[in-house]
Order: structure tokens, then C-alpha cells, then sequence
């Protein structure tokens, strides 16, 4: 695993990036592909879809480099792309579903297993997620990912209050709905 980008690397590997160097670029992107995949995964609730949406995050930043102004961090720029790639795929996949004479046999349901605490954990959370409103889930999750209240907001397109309020509701209907204090 590469050691995470700092602020001179970053300074460095972009313009490198930019220029075509695919080195600098993977190691521009290898410290973020683990957070645009959680955040594609939980916005589009299938791995398959996740990974679709990751691949399109990854050529979209290839392709847009030249188009990052370095405004908010590079990590906030490419977890925005996540955000729109999942959500673009999530489209898709509902509008070729609709296509579908019968489209309860499109995905079957996922087997949970019963015998790992963490999987049973991650299932619950998942389904809790799934509870949340559109709008709170996506606040959370990029801020969850790492991105700050104004950076989230930013990427919402949406007030600073209007993101601490959706976080803080989202967390406490996590809570409830998990049985935690």
C-alpha cells in the first residue's frame, strides 16, 4: 500500500500526473481508492455497481486532471467524481431494470452468513444506511470519507448548516436504528 499523498507530493505528482506520467498518477490515486470505493459501494448498495462506479471515478480523474484547481483538497475532488459516478451508475442500473419484464430476478438477494460478527455488523449498517434519506446519506457518507462539513457541503452544492444538520440526524437515526447510545 503507498504512503499517503502529503501536501509536496501532492504539488509534485499532479503536474507530473498532468503530463502524462501514469506513475505519479497511481500514486496520486492509490491512497484514495480505498475511501471512493466505500463511498460507491454504500451509494450504490451492490459490489458490482461499486467497482463499475470506481472504474469511471478512476478515468474520470485521469481524464479531468488538467480541470482540478486545487480549490478544496485533491482527496475532496475525486471523492466528488466518486460521488457522481455512483450515483450515474445507480441511474442506469434502475433504468435497465425498469426494462425488465420481471425485475425481482434481475439481482437475487444476498446470502447473509450467520456465523462472522462483522458481516452480520456490516449488514446491519448497510440496512440502517438504506433507512436514511438521499440527501443524509450522501452528507454522511462523504464526510465519513474524510471530507470536512464545508467540503461536503461544497460537493452538495448545498448550505454549511444544512450539511451539519443532515449529518447529526443521519448519526443519531444510526444509532437508534442500530441500538447504540
Amino acid at each position: 500500500m503507498s504512503a499517503p499523498i502529503v501536501g509536496d507530493d501532492e504539488n509534485i505528482l499532479l503536474p507530473a500526473a498532468r503530463a502524462g506520467d501514469a506513475e505519479a498518477f497511481r500514486r496520486l490515486w492509490a491512497p484514495l481508492e480505498r475511501r471512493a470505493f466505500g463511498l460507491c459501494l454504500h451509494l450504490t448498495d451492490n459490489r458490482a455497481d461499486a467497482l463499475d462506479a470506481l472504474q469511471e471515478t478512476q478515468i474520470a480523474v485521469w481524464r479531468n486532471l488538467d480541470r482540478f484547481e486545487g480549490r478544496a483538497p485533491f482527496a475532496a475532488w475525486v471523492m466528488v467524481i466518486a460521488r457522481n459516478s455512483a450515483r450515474s451508475v445507480v441511474r442506469r442500473v434502475r433504468a435497465a431494470r425498469e426494462d425488465l419484464l420481471f425485475p425481482e430476478a434481475a439481482e437475487p438477494e444476498a446470502v447473509e452468513s450467520g456465523f462472522d460478527e462483522t458481516v452480520a455488523g456490516l449488514v446491519d449498517l448497510r440496512r440502517a444506511l438504506a433507512t436514511l434519506p438521499e440527501t443524509h446519506k450522501e452528507a454522511l457518507l462523504l464526510w465519513a470519507g474524510g471530507l470536512t462539513y464545508e467540503q461536503t457541503a461544497a460537493a452538495l452544492q448545498v448550505p454549511l448548516n444544512t450539511v451539519r444538520i443532515w449529518i447529526f440526524r443521519a448519526r443519531k437515526a444510526l444509532r437508534e436504528t442500530l441500538g447504540r447510545p
